[in-house]
């Protein structure tokens, strides 16, 4: 069986939060597998993993966290273009807040914005709990007229 770099992070993060446990991606793999939900034959059975190697480094360590966040839709990125007046990244703030999402990173980008000068692209970064918390943030900020382009990592090929 072959997991996506993807599983391994998720598997790892799994291990931190739950186990309170640092792998690195090899010995996080035989959790990816189980977890991938591709062996069905150990389904409810009682089964031992093998967990073993913590030779990861801090700066891998944070990016495969953060890799694994964006999978599980708790940190998400989108663009979004607001009006250039004063106020209008306040109102975005607002509604990002109405929702429970947290922002981390808001960056306010005139120039890259496109021909219209009364408009500005803000590109965000927020962290929510779950999928449905993301999707529902998105849905909020469309339904109240900011048009919004969720970001996604990039993909990997082997991930179906």
């Amino acid at each position: 069986m072959i997991v996506d770099e993807i599983a391994i992070a998720s598997a790892i993060l799994r291990l931190i939060e739950c186990e309170k446990r640092v792998l690195e991606g090899a010995g996080a793999t035989p959790l990816a597998a189980l977890l991938s939900g591709n062996l069905p034959e150990l389904r409810g059975r009682r089964v031992v993993l093998v967990l073993s190697g913590g030779n990861i480094d801090v700066t891998t360590l944070d990016r495969v966290i953060e890799v694994a966040l964006v999978e599980d839709g708790r940190l998400c990125r989108f663009t979004a273009t607001i009006t250039d007046r004063p106020g209008g990244l306040a109102g975005l703030a607002q509604l990002i807040a109405a929702t429970g999402a947290s922002v981390k990173d808001i960056t306010h980008d005139r120039v890259f914005a496109g021909p219209d000068v009364s408009s500005v692209r803000v590109v965000c970064t927020v962290e929510t709990a779950d999928r449905a918390h993301r999707d529902m943030l998105l849905a909020a900020l469309r339904d109240a007229g900011v048009p919004v382009k969720l970001e996604t990592g990039v993909p990997d090929p082997t991930r179906s």
